[in-house]
């Protein structure tokens, strides 16, 4: 069965390209969609990539979800692609409600289960009371799809008040969420590896971080697709 993984309220800054090149290390082919046009990070780092080509048919997607009558239908080409391939779609935390009202409104989850497509739900959360509050809020729309959320340690060095946090907790078992650790990359190649828009794999090769440093991203990388792996929820 084909998986779609709304990205980000859902898959954040990191967290996009670790599963966009976890699934090009794996073979599986996938659409990339980005919903974001005013700042297309997804987009700007695969685009016009020939490596890339095989595993997203040549060129990043783009849709939007708006709450602009004329602009409601855009969406309702990702089912149709998604009955093809796995679909990785990079959505900004601002969309959560324009989203969530596109799934509500054509009752996305119901002709998604006719037509045999599963969705996963990543929730990139920074360890902020906002990104919380937002987790516990969205909890009960999306009981029926499984939920991983990524705790991004490139974000957040403490993790105590979302571990302390007992409404959190509570939804986290209810909900029966799967809650995850990205690990984090020093800033001093994560700075730069962002600026020039590279994928790791560039940035092991053009980065200049030396044998050393391209060591530690080769480990970062290793480490992120076992978490992604220990998920169990990406392979087709």
């Amino acid at each position: 069965m084909t998986k779609i993984t709304p990205g980000s309220t859902i898959i954040g800054a990191s967290g996009k390209k670790l599963v966009a090149e976890y699934l090009r290390s794996k073979l599986i082919a996938f659409y990339l969609y980005a919903a974001d046009r005013s700042n297309p990070t997804a987009a700007s780092r695969y685009r016009d990539k020939p490596q890339y080509a095989e595993f997203y048919d040549e060129c990043v997607h783009y849709t939007q979800f708006s709450e602009n009558v004329k602009k409601l239908d855009e969406p309702d080409i990702l089912l149709e692609m998604a009955t093809e391939r796995t679909i990785v779609i990079d959505l900004p935390a601002q969309l959560h409600y324009p989203l969530t009202s596109w799934l509500e409104d054509k009752d996305i989850f119901a002709l998604s289960q006719a037509n045999h497509i599963d969705w996963v739900r990543w929730f990139v959360c920074n360890g902020e009371n906002d990104s919380i509050q937002i987790l516990i809020a969205s909890a009960e729309f999306y009981k029926h799809q499984p939920t991983v959320v990524v705790r991004n340690c490139g974000l957040c060095d403490d993790w105590d008040y979302f571990d302390r946090h007992e409404e959190l907790q509570a939804t986290i078992e209810k909900y029966q969420m799967i809650v995850i650790d990205f690990p984090k990359l020093a800033d001093s190649k994560r700075i730069k590896i962002n600026a020039h828009r590279w994928t790791f794999e560039e940035a092991m090769e053009e980065g200049g971080f030396g044998i050393v440093g391209n060591g530690v991203i080769h480990q970062y990388t290793k480490k992120a697709y076992q978490v992604i792996e220990s998920t169990g929820l990406l392979e087709v």
